[in-house]
């Protein structure tokens, strides 16, 4: 998964997202400060771009993911509750954003069709803030039954240890985003994936 930053402006981001497309499965698309009309020009413009809609995930907007026509959404702590999302949207998908065992094993009760669980390793999106690192990850890994994926400071040589412990995958932003050539960056995650022998994540 890709995560987006929230420091373009729709034409350029609509680019990094086209170029980057075929080394990236899902793009959580997190924009806080853009309108529901940016959003749509960004879902739009994407689409006149034959990327799938399949692989396009709406962070919080859940209004924009329904008049898109988008099927999943990422849901922040903050946000509206699962049950919420699941009872008046039963068409969507919806992942739940956790960063404690007890919320994963919540969220998993609640119906998450999966998890994110951050922040793993030190980034400077979270600076000053500790990272959980990989030990809870791993006990929530063997608790729940849905799709687990970490986000965090994640970079390419983190791919094997975080495959060995047991996770669906992972969610990167910055790495990608705020890289000087995030097609690289994409495709460096991509072939660590495809280095790990017989890995599904």
């Amino acid at each position: 998964m890709a995560v987006t930053n929230d420091r373009f402006k729709v034409d350029h981001l609509t680019k990094i997202m086209i170029d980057t497309e075929p080394f990236v499965d899902y793009f959580i698309i997190r924009e806080r400060t853009k309108t529901a009309n940016e959003y749509i020009e960004l879902i739009t413009a994407l689409t006149e771009a034959k990327v799938s809609k399949e692989k396009l995930i709406v962070n919080d907007r859940v209004d924009v993911a329904v008049v898109s026509n988008i099927q999943r959404v990422q849901l922040p702590g903050h946000g509206l509750s699962l049950s919420q999302v699941k009872g008046n949207f039963p068409q969507l998908l919806a992942g739940q954003s956790v960063h404690s065992a007890m919320e994963a094993e919540r969220a998993s009760y609640a119906g998450a069709d999966w998890l994110l669980y951050g922040h793993v390793f030190k980034t400077n999106c979270k600076r000053g803030v500790e990272p959980r690192g990989l030990a809870e990850l791993h006990e929530i890994s063997k608790k729940v039954t849905v799709d687990l994926y970490a986000i965090g400071g994640i970079k390419p040589e983190h791919i094997e240890m975080l495959h060995d412990i047991g996770i669906n995958g992972i969610a990167v932003m910055s790495t990608i985003f705020e890289s000087n050539d995030p097609v690289s960056a994409a495709k460096e995650f991509y072939e660590a994936f495809q280095k790990i022998e017989g890995a599904e994540f």
